[in-house]
């Protein structure tokens, strides 16, 4: 039995408050994304293609293997042609989970289906081979590779091959998202996420093939509703990774080295899989012989894109055992006798005792609020596993539900959580302190209020942060607009692209105030002045259970230096600027507890600084139907699209154009008589680049704020 106790503290751990940012605020990102319909549902010749071209070393190796791959299937043994039941090759496989605590954190019993799908469709095991054309039928391979899941890692110590790594990577992914990568030349890495970036949109998953990786990026990225047929995939998706590991193994689409189907005829290097234009839809025999009348294609070939996949042919099976007997891409070492014993996948049973962890879903809540809690432990068996949650504060204060949900905290303070995993093999106990802040219905900081980071504890229970991946927000006596400490983000040592940071401010009770402004200073350098680095500036009435955005700087707009600075950026005193955020809307002004998020986005960036942090107000409600301050544009610069957010005290007649710097009209957004209320009005941008103004008149006013189309 083991018995281990630990502690993390809250402040600092990964993926605080993002999902609940994704799922409550702008839904820039998240699960959603990944089911937008594909348009091209494998992009491994993209990035393989990407890779030859631009590198001689990548271009001779693939050279060299293509080579060697046509010696070996021409002395390949007709034997093993016909061999079937007993696997040859072994390879250990390890999944990555890259979740933000979503949809995408797939169950193991997904990937455990996922496995058991790929050493169907690899050794010959499916029941309806019947549905196969005739003229393939003798065609039809046992390949003869058994996939299995990892059971010690790297150092040794115990696994069930799933390793869940919590990074909000796992949108808009690409190779940065390829996290703690294990040795390839000893496992196949395996990455599900929950969407893919621009760079590979509308992409189901991709592969590398042997030779092509770029050093840590060797293995599978697979969108997570596309592992498996259970759970968020099914039985359509289930064939993705049969798919791209055939890729893995050296084989082409059956048209040949490129994404597109359809377009041209085309061969694979594979003797027994005529040539093909390729299918997007289960044909008629009578009606797949494109490319050469009364020869029918292989359009049920797993390495086609016509979704009614059978099998593999032999002379598939040859080139893919070529792949795995050639140094070219290290797919020789994983199946050696000395690597299965040291990845645990020599067929000796292993139970690994559990690894405790979970995420609590909602980790601020105001009084009387409730938390949900989502398990995430490690090295679980398939049956018999037990959890006791003990929830000090909370009520119920305990619970053996393995996800519990509504457990109300009546008092506001700072709560620990620990969970209990038991199995066949043993427990583990995990304790994350202060993992739930409960804060007051309402706060005692009033405005005015101002913040210099001189004399205050950092991260803390008042001021949370969240890293998401390396540096974080933190004190620092590096530079200050004033006095000697500002809150900064070290990220001249290396941040991961498209990283975010978060720090949270206490709650502000204005209750009394209108014309609320909260202002800060900030210094940013860029390293490239293409860089597209973002802060962004969220404003909560509820403890943080919704955020809305108040205020955007980006790329050249954040930076307070004119140029990129390649050194460590240590700002000047010239080097600063005051940002001002307006909290003059009845959704903030007389509410009693008001907080601020500061959310940095890494792309290319130096250090960040923010410092001397204030609130002012006044008493006193404005006769004019609108507010200067609370007119915002964001994103301002903008691309697109950006939104015109404004509150009217009163009823009124509006009018809201945008005109151009000579005074011409080029866009009516509204014209009409509106309520009192908040308003957000969506406008496409997709302008000349330029300078605009967007008025607004409201009865006998008229507010004019600039807009930058870029």
């Amino acid at each position: 039995m083991v018995n281990q106790i630990k502690s993390h503290n809250f402040i600092t751990m990964k993926k605080f408050f993002t999902r609940s940012l994704l799922i409550l605020t702008a839904m820039t990102w998240g699960y959603a994304s990944a089911q937008t319909p594909l348009t091209h549902w494998c992009a491994t010749d993209d990035v393989c293609n990407a890779r030859e071209n631009s590198d001689p070393v990548v271009r001779q190796q693939r050279q060299q293997l293509e080579a060697f791959t046509q010696q070996y299937v021409s002395s390949f043994q007709p034997s093993y042609f016909r061999t079937t039941g007993t696997p040859v090759y072994v390879i250990p496989v390890v999944f990555h989970v890259v979740h933000n605590w979503g949809p995408e954190n797939i169950s193991d019993e997904q990937i455990y289906d996922a496995v058991r799908v790929l050493n169907r469709d690899y050794n010959l095991q499916r029941t309806d081979t019947a549905n196969i054309i005739p003229s393939f039928k003798a065609l039809n391979a046992d390949v003869q590779i058994e996939f299995r899941l990892a059971h010690l890692d790297p150092l040794g110590n115990c696994t069930n091959g799933i390793d869940r790594i919590a990074s909000t990577l796992t949108y808009d992914a690409d190779d940065n998202s390829k996290l703690n990568p294990w040795p390839y030349n000893k496992y196949l890495n395996i990455w599900t996420i929950s969407n893919f970036g621009a760079s590979h949109a509308g992409a189901a998953a991709y592969a590398y093939k042997p030779g092509t990786a770029p050093s840590g990026k060797d293995g599978i990225i697979s969108l997570s509703n596309y592992v498996g047929s259970i759970g968020t995939s099914n039985t359509t998706n289930q064939y993705t990774l049969t798919h791209e590991i055939g890729h893995w193994l050296n084989l082409n689409h059956t048209w040949g080295g490129t994404n597109q189907p359809g377009v041209s005829c085309g061969d694979d290097n594979v003797t027994d899989t005529p040539v093909t234009k390729g299918f997007l839809s289960c044909p008629q025999p009578a009606n797949a012989d494109v490319c050469n009348p009364g020869i029918i294609e292989n359009y049920q070939n797993y390495m086609d894109y016509s979704y009614c996949y059978y099998m593999f042919t032999l002379g598939q099976k040859a080139r893919m055992w070529a792949a795995l007997n050639s140094a070219i891409g290290f797919r020789n070492q994983v199946h050696t006798t000395s690597n299965l014993n040291a990845t645990g996948t020599n067929g000796n049973a292993t139970t690994c005792v559990p690894v405790a962890s979970f995420s609590s879903i909602q980790k601020v809540i105001c009084e009387g609020g409730v938390a949900n809690f989502s398990d995430a432990s490690g090295n679980l068996d398939t049956v018999g596993i037990t959890y006791l949650w003990d929830f000090p504060g909370g009520v119920p204060s305990s619970s053996t539900d393995k996800n519990p949900t509504g457990i109300v905290y009546p008092t506001a303070g700072a709560y620990d959580v620990t969970l209990t995993v038991t199995s066949s093999a043993g427990f583990d106990t995990h304790t994350e302190i202060e993992n739930v802040v409960v804060r007051p219905g309402t706060t005692n900081l009033f405005v005015p209020f101002s913040e210099s980071f001189e004399s205050i504890t950092f991260p803390s229970a008042d001021w949370l942060t969240e890293s998401d991946d390396g540096d974080g927000w933190e004190l620092t006596s590096n530079a200050a607009h004033t006095g000697f400490n500002s809150v900064s983000i070290n990220n001249y040592s290396g941040n991961t692209t498209s990283s975010k940071d978060v720090f949270i401010t206490p709650g502000f009770n204005l209750t009394n105030t209108t014309q609320t402004q909260f202002k800060f200073w900030v210094a940013f350098a860029l390293k490239n002045t293409a860089g597209t680095d973002q802060l962004k500036v969220y404003a909560s009435n509820n403890c943080g259970q919704l955020w809305n955005l108040r205020l955007t700087k980006s790329g050249t707009s954040l930076a307070t230096v004119n140029n990129a600075v390649t050194s460590n950026f240590v700002p000047t005193s010239a080097q600063w600027r005051q940002e001002t955020v307006s909290l003059t809307s009845g959704q903030y002004s007389t509410r009693p507890n008001v907080s601020l998020k500061f959310e940095y986005t890494n792309d290319m960036g130096n250090n960040i600084y923010i410092d001397d942090i204030n609130l002012s107000g006044v008493v006193g409600i404005n006769d004019f139907p609108l507010s200067q301050e609370d007119v915002t544009i964001v994103p301002n610069p903008a691309y697109d699209k950006s939104t015109v957010n404004f509150e009217l005290s009163k009823p009124e007649n509006v009018l809201i154009t945008v005109v151009d710097m000579l005074g011409n009209e080029v866009h009516r957004i509204a014209d009409e008589r509106l309520d009192a209320g908040e308003y957000q009005y969506e406008v496409n941008t997709k302008w000349a680049k330029g300078i605009y103004m967007v008025r607004i008149t409201a009865g006998n006013q008229i507010i004019t704020k600039k807009l930058v189309v870029q």
